[in-house]
């Protein structure tokens, strides 16, 4: 919980009126954490009691294969570890929200070894999307997919821009893999970036140098396979911007990863590659495209608590106990059906 808050050990230190050592033999299991102190420092946290003293093992890197996918910068060691706490906190809410809920998947996700393959993620992706029937053409929704496969997706914020998503295997590989996403994506960005994270649950056991850009290939596959787009993209040129906006909006891919699949399958060279660089940046497109998509929701754990609010006689405060939460801070996050968003209320200033 420390360290889903980003807070140092003398933060949480300051906020109970105690020492950082002592936060620190705490963590360490030298002495007990004990009432009234354990009280104050849930209260600190903001978090149920009973999560504190929750034995659940914690999941680290080397087992989950928590897999990272920066854009600009590196992630620091406590930024690293504030993710890898958000994931873990996550899973202890996601599998309480399924205690007593059975899902049934249309189809199966496994773990696949790429040499299988050939070592080519781009076969992977063409393998996995007839082995689940997925028509050709555009993917109408990627996240609905994944859920459809089994796969629980939760959006939540990572309190990063240097990272898109994570996902995670449980050590019981009867329990789902879970796939957060960061909050804040454009929608392009997000559906390249879910298929991203799921070539890393199926191709990828233990983390690798070669992971990201395998992740990449694969992604971009899955999303536009080279034998439909690419006759789409034959002869770009920089003239072409009108052609890839309505590209972008037919496959849901932005502009700059459009220019990069036409550049991986030599459809145009390395200098026409540069020239569409420059261009982009002339536009001001690097940070901001035209030709904003629809946002994909998750429905997998909206449908869940709807089935235990209609047939198991939940509350709101039955379903944040489940998730191991407070009230407040789960309806912020998770927002349970029939409990409608706080307001900010506005004031208007008469002249």
């Amino acid at each position: 919980m420390r360290e889903s808050k980003g807070w140092s050990q003398s933060e949480l230190a300051g906020a109970v009126d105690a020492t950082q050592g002592w936060i620190s033999k705490i963590e360490a299991g030298l002495v007990p954490l004990v009432e009234p102190r354990l009280t104050a420092v849930a209260k600190a946290l903001d978090c149920p009691v009973s999560l504190l003293v929750d034995d659940t093992p914690i999941q680290g890197l080397e087992v989950t294969c928590l897999h990272h996918r920066r854009r600009h910068s590196k992630i620091g060691v406590t930024g690293k570890r504030r993710i890898e706490a958000l994931t873990h906190l996550t899973r202890l809410s996601v599998e309480g929200l399924l205690q007593g809920v059975e899902l049934v998947p249309e189809a199966e996700l496994q773990r696949m070894d790429l040499d299988e393959f050939g070592g080519d993620p781009a076969e992977a992706a063409r393998t996995i999307r007839a082995a689940w029937r997925v028509p050709s053409g555009p993917i109408s929704n990627v996240i609905a997919l994944l859920e459809a496969v089994g796969i629980i997706v939760v959006t939540r914020s990572l309190f990063t821009d240097a990272q898109d998503a994570v996902s995670t295997w449980p050590r019981d590989l009867d329990r789902p893999p879970i796939m957060v996403v960061n909050t804040g994506l454009p929608a392009d960005r997000q559906r390249f970036t879910t298929c991203h994270e799921l070539g890393h649950l199926i191709l990828h056991a233990v983390p690798g140098d070669d992971q990201e850009k395998q992740a990449n290939e694969f992604a971009a596959e899955f999303l536009a396979p080279a034998e439909e787009i690419g006759p789409l993209l034959a002869g770009l040129t920089t003239r072409d911007f009108p052609r890839l906006i309505e590209l972008k909006a037919r496959w849901g891919m932005s502009i700059s990863a459009l220019i990069r699949r036409a550049f991986d399958l030599e459809i145009i060279s390395d200098r026409q590659y540069r020239q569409f660089q420059i261009r982009l940046n002339q536009l001001g497109w690097r940070d901001v495209e035209p030709g904003g998509l629809e946002a994909e929701m998750p429905a997998t754990l909206t449908r869940v608590m709807t089935l235990h609010l209609d047939e198991h006689d939940y509350d709101t405060a039955d379903l944040a106990h489940a998730a191991r939460m407070l009230p407040e801070p789960f309806t912020t996050l998770y927002h349970p059906p029939g409990v409608l968003p706080k307001r900010t209320k506005l004031k208007l200033v008469t002249p």
